[in-house]
């Protein structure tokens, strides 16, 4: 798996950096292992992954990134909103924004809203009553960031904290537009059925 491998010592420590490739995709992956002690490996072929006393800490990059479920909502659309969580997760902050504004986009267009740029968009959809006046403040807040991601404002910083309010905004969207409304007709059918055993 190993196709490289170089070693420093740092604060009495030393760290091995090894470029791999991932049994599972074929992609390539980078790790960092802390050895107990400072001496570096004692021959090139030095593999720590089997030497695990000798070997502290591992950090791989790129990390494991964290998808989302959205359950009840379009395919396409579930899908975007989970890989903004999974930008999100590896500190991917402009990508997790620039999708979340993709992702309010796409909502428009499922619900036959795809006049206009986003702005006009968002603004029927509220007129429309498919989405209400705070929903609407919400999604031009994504449309605002995402904006300056889309037309290269790259100068515009994208914290955690930024971001997690961005997909804050896109979960209730989403729990409001397609969510609830199968909630509402689970629940409106099930009290039918209990109506009807109990006649």
């Amino acid at each position: 798996m190993t196709q490289e491998k170089a070693a420093y010592t740092v604060d009495g420590r030393c760290r091995i950096v090894a470029f791999c490739r991932c049994d599972s995709c074929g992609y390539p992956n980078v790790v960092i292992a802390r050895r107990n002690n400072a001496n570096p490996p004692t021959s090139a072929e030095y593999d720590f992954t089997n030497n695990e006393d000798s070997v502290s800490e591992m950090d791989w990059l790129p990390e494991k990134s964290k998808w989302k479920e959205y359950e009840d909502v379009p395919t396409d659309i579930a899908s975007a909103a989970s890989e903004a969580y999974a930008c999100f997760s590896i500190n991917a902050n402009r990508a997790a924004v620039l999708l979340a504004r993709t992702t309010v986009e796409a909502i428009a267009k499922d619900k036959g809203v795809s006049s206009g740029n986003l702005k006009a968009k968002i603004d029927t959809m509220a007129e429309q009553n498919i989405i209400t006046d705070q929903l609407k403040d919400e999604a031009h807040e994504i449309r605002f960031l995402g904006n300056d991601m889309a037309h290269g404002d790259l100068g515009t910083p994208v914290v955690e904290s930024d971001a997690s309010d961005i997909l804050g905004f896109l979960d209730t969207l989403l729990d409001y537009v397609y969510q609830q409304p199968i909630a509402i007709q689970k629940r409106r059918e099930l009290r039918q059925q209990r109506k009807a055993r109990v006649e």
